[in-house]
């Protein structure tokens, strides 16, 4: 139904980590029944029903073209996820944490992360617009220089 990618980056010299794994690895200690449910959510997506909407609070960028978004969590429970949703078919999975604060503007990880994520936004959306990455034929594949590199 969906694929499901997240950001890879080095910690240092040769050690490569994913945005996804930092996240799970971050709160696998205080939060393991959340982490669960989450993976549970995204096979969900990724095999059942796709990366619709409902499943996701849109808009959590600044502004609505960056397509950052968090995936929404069971309620009484605040750990986000936050993602790039292109469509119903491709997410790009990122980092995030607990949800402690009214707005991710007030709390400090929270923050970080969503720029993150704009950061890979606005890059993706350009490489896709110059077409140095393209979706494949069924939508489901990004097919190109997928490499951000830090400037």
């Amino acid at each position: 139904m969906a694929s499901l990618y997240t950001v890879m980056f080095e910690l240092a010299e040769g050690e490569i980590t994913t945005k996804l794994d930092q996240f799970f690895q971050k709160y696998r200690d205080r939060y393991p029944e959340e982490l669960m449910d989450i993976v549970r959510r995204l096979n969900s997506l990724g095999k059942e029903t796709g990366c619709t909407e409902n499943f996701f609070k849109l808009d959590e960028g600044l502004n609505p073209d960056d397509m950052v978004c968090a995936l929404y969590d069971v309620p009484e429970i605040n750990l986000r996820l936050y993602c790039i949703r292109l469509d119903d078919q491709l997410t790009i999975l990122g980092d995030g944490g607990p949800k402690a604060t009214r707005t991710w503007q007030e709390d400090a990880n929270l923050k970080k992360e969503v720029h993150a994520m704009m950061d890979v936004s606005m890059v993706l959306r350009t490489k896709l617009k110059n077409g140095t990455i393209k979706r494949s034929a069924n939508g489901l594949r990004l097919d190109g220089d997928l490499w951000i590199t830090k400037t």
